[in-house]
């Protein structure tokens, strides 16, 4: 995605298709609500480190990577999800 297309999306807000979770230092339970959602509709995006008017907010660098390990660990497992 470039940049212009991410500021339209933060611009436009939240849709049936995309979701804006802080996540601060760790990945919320609402996130796996909205990946649960989005398979169970027609797919959408979640960004990361945004609040829900839209202002990025950011993840701490510290914590991104265990963040991803953490994400991709948990929708990958049927039991977890």
């Amino acid at each position: 995605m470039d940049l212009k297309t991410l500021k339209s999306v933060l611009e436009i807000g939240e849709t049936i298709a995309v979701e804006f979770k802080r996540c601060g230092n760790g990945i919320e339970s609402d996130t796996y609500e909205s990946v649960c959602s989005f398979l169970n509709r027609f797919g959408g995006d979640i960004f990361l480190g945004v609040l829900d008017d839209g202002t990025v907010c950011g993840i701490s660098q510290n914590a991104a990577q265990d963040m991803i390990k953490n994400f991709i660990s948990v929708i990958g497992n049927p039991s977890m999800i």
